[in-house]
């Protein structure tokens, strides 16, 4: 009596669960049809779980000729079924299968209503299987413009560098012009650049370079190009800046006007720490000391990486030394290596800045102190591990003959003074 409210209970139970499913499917209304449709459903998900190939494409089969919007599973598992078939290379039948994952892509998006969500992975499929068929060439462009129609930025990572790829094959039977064909590279810029903002990665990069190069083998893209076709445009609408410096980085035009022009546009709302190293040491150059200063302290407070800030303390630096400042000059290079201490070059730059002082330092009364300079020279360029520049400095050291003729002594504290003012030891040259 047990064993058979059991049984029952269990075949109650079966039967709760069949019943629930077969609620869940969207079935025709003929009993008939609708018991057959449950059946292939279910022998289709049997035979497709236990790698039943054959079995699974003849139930799907029926399935999609007769009640094709009874489940969406029917697509998420017909399409892994033909991907199987699909990436075999060695089947001849290889590419009916390809055509068959796209089928499937097409149909689950006409019953389901949910393209948006699946074009982007249909156009990674549709690259995958169609980049080397020139036949689906215009098939592949027109599924890449529709899943950046629909998705914009958000598409999919994959389908960024492989967007201009598929523009180039398309630009080879269907001509496109210079301004389409820079369109669809702004459109896989704009989504790496929101794409890097949610997640930094040197993926991002890479992929941009890839982008341009394959830009640079559609069109020609040079200099006067990005003056006379994209500056304009930038006049007008400021969102453009970030693609003439792309481009003018990628085609080494950044020393042209409007590069400046991009980058004091970018800048307003999203400071770029390299960009304004760049603005910074440009208005150096042209002697505009306060808005160089503000760039650079910009500059600074755009990274938290103790090297990079270092560079900047470095870059100002190297600007106080061309304007013969030579004492905030070292100060700024100090800063530098207080701020990374494996800044290494400031050394050699403070060591650089004592070598060349000789002539300004000198006062012609004594030939050892007037050589003190070098012995200054010598201890930053040992710190900064230059042992070519420790030679050079080395050389000029006084000999122990002039060591004694002036009654000094080696080892003994010296004063520099002048714009130095340090103090160090009196050393020999070795002879």
């Amino acid at each position: 009596m047990k064993l058979f409210t059991q049984t029952l209970l269990t075949c109650l139970l079966i039967a709760g669960i069949n019943k629930i499913a077969a609620a869940q499917l969207n079935l025709p209304e003929d009993d008939a049809l609708s018991k057959k449709a449950q059946n292939e459903h279910a022998m289709f998900s049997d035979s497709y779980k236990f790698k039943k190939i054959k079995e699974a494409r003849k139930h799907l089969a029926w399935l999609l000729t007769n009640t094709p919007d009874i489940h969406e599973s029917i697509y998420i598992n017909g399409i892994k079924l033909y991907q199987e078939l699909a990436d075999d290379d060695s089947n001849p039948k290889a590419q009916g299968y390809q055509d068959s994952v796209l089928l499937l892509y097409d149909l689950r998006i006409k019953y389901f209503n949910n393209e948006k969500d699946l074009i982007d992975r249909k156009a990674s499929a549709a690259y995958k299987y169609y980049r080397n068929r020139e036949d689906k060439t215009v098939y592949l462009f027109n599924v890449f413009e529709r899943t950046y129609e629909l998705n914009n930025k958000n598409v999919g990572t994959n389908n960024l560098a492989t967007y201009m790829d598929v523009t180039r094959k398309y630009h080879k039977i269907k001509p496109l012009n210079k301004d389409e064909v820079l369109n669809r590279y702004y459109r896989v810029i704009d989504a790496i650049d929101y794409k890097e903002q949610e997640e930094e990665s040197e993926a991002y990069e890479k992929i941009r370079a890839v982008a341009t190069k394959i830009l640079l083998e559609i069109i020609n893209i040079d200099c006067s190009v990005i003056k006379n076709d994209l500056v304009p445009r930038m006049q007008k609408d400021p969102n453009m800046a970030p693609r003439v410096i792309s481009l003018s980085l990628s085609q080494g035009c950044t020393n042209e006007p409007y590069f400046e022009e991009a980058a004091k546009i970018l800048m307003i709302d999203n400071p770029d720490y390299a960009l304004l190293r760049f603005l910074a040491i440009k208005a150096a150059e042209k002697g505009k000391i306060d808005e160089s200063m503000q760039y650079f302290n910009r500059a600074m407070e755009a990274t938290d990486t103790p090297s990079k800030k270092a560079q900047v303390h470095f870059d100002i630096a190297v600007q106080q030394n061309k304007m013969n400042n030579k004492a905030e000059a070292r100060r700024y290079a100090e800063k530098a290596i207080e701020t990374d201490a494996n800044f290494k070059k400031a050394y050699k730059f403070i060591g650089d800045l004592y070598y060349n002082s000789f002539n300004d330092c000198k006062k012609e009364e004594s030939w050892v102190s007037d050589r003190a300079v070098y012995w200054l020279a010598y201890d930053m360029y040992q710190k900064a591990g230059d042992q070519e520049a420790m030679n050079s400095a080395l050389a000029q050291f006084p000999t122990i003959s002039d060591i004694f003729t002036e009654n000094r002594e080696e080892g003994q504290s010296i004063q520099v003074t002048c714009w130095i003012n340090r103090s160090t030891t009196i050393r020999r040259r070795k002879e």
